[in-house]
């Protein structure tokens, strides 16, 4: 399909599934790395999500692994970021300097229990920083999910609800008339491809965790593409927003740590510019 296609499909469904962005023969390599890194950072991730439960807030789901700014610690899948057909997608929203927001990867282990219905930070109303409901009908960030494994109703392919990216509001804080946050959705889907397909939704469309009823952990890579004018730094850790809003008032966010100084200077030339705002400062 053309952009046009695609930027329609987005624009009418929420989502768009793209075939084929990272080559079968890669494939191995690049999952084991992501595994590996999150594998070794698990105890430490999991320590931080028990903490946050503790103060009362709803964070993650029981057999599904994480970590943020995975491309601090394994950079297989860098060359791939700035895939044109991804980038031209985003160029096409928001117009050129796009930026990269979040660079993350999760593990939905077998057995993994279903997560509940939420959108994409800034979105998400449990957030400390995040647009107050009811926001407007704009895309204001695109969210990315590479499959680094076939993704399937087998396998825990992401449940999303189409057209609800043009709801004013989301499940995530509880509270909506005639929405179980927790329950199953007549109109829901699952999302399937192939190892090396991504899927890109606009943040605002309702998606949530599946089951992985399959033997092999299913690992993905959350990648998320911001426009320049999009504030960021309330999500970057050490920025003066973060402080205010989520280390000072103890809430949670979506948060993460500034890209270390020698990965950003092995990215490939065209990878850089997406990564330029958050570079720690040495």
């Amino acid at each position: 399909m053309s952009v046009s296609e695609k930027t329609l499909q987005l624009e009418m469904n929420g989502f768009c599934v793209i075939e084929g962005v990272i080559s079968e023969d890669r494939m191995d390599n690049l999952r084991d790395s992501v595994v590996a890194a999150q594998a070794a950072h698990d105890e430490k991730s999991r320590a931080k999500m028990e903490k946050t439960r503790a103060r009362g807030h709803r964070i993650g789901v029981k057999g599904v692994g994480n970590l943020n700014q995975v491309i601090n610690h394994t950079q297989t899948f860098a060359p791939y970021l700035a895939d044109r057909r991804i980038l031209d997608i985003a160029e096409a929203v928001f117009g050129p300097y796009v930026r990269i927001s979040c660079t993350d990867c999760v593990i939905n282990h077998p057995g993994n229990e279903r997560g509940y219905w939420h959108a994409d930070w800034p979105f998400n109303q449990t957030n400390a920083s995040r647009i107050p409901a009811p926001y407007p009908d704009a895309i204001m960030h695109l969210s990315t999910i590479w499959m680094l494994s076939p993704f399937s109703p087998q396998t825990g392919g992401t449940f999303v609800l189409p057209g609800s990216h043009r709801m004013n509001n989301n499940p995530s804080a509880g509270g909506m008339e005639g929405v179980d946050a927790d329950a199953p959705h007549p109109a829901e889907t699952q999302v399937s491809g192939s190892a090396g397909s991504v899927l890109l939704y606009d943040s605002r469309l309702w998606h949530a965790v599946a089951p992985n009823r399959s033997d092999r952990p299913r690992v993905a890579l959350i990648v998320r593409y911001a426009p320049w004018w999009l504030n960021l730094n309330p999500t970057m850790i050490g920025a003066p927003e973060h402080t205010r809003m989520v280390v000072e008032t103890g809430e949670k966010n979506y948060e993460s740590t500034p890209v270390k100084r020698d990965v950003y200077e092995s990215l490939p030339d065209d990878v850089k510019p997406l990564y330029r705002h958050w570079v720690e400062d040495t």
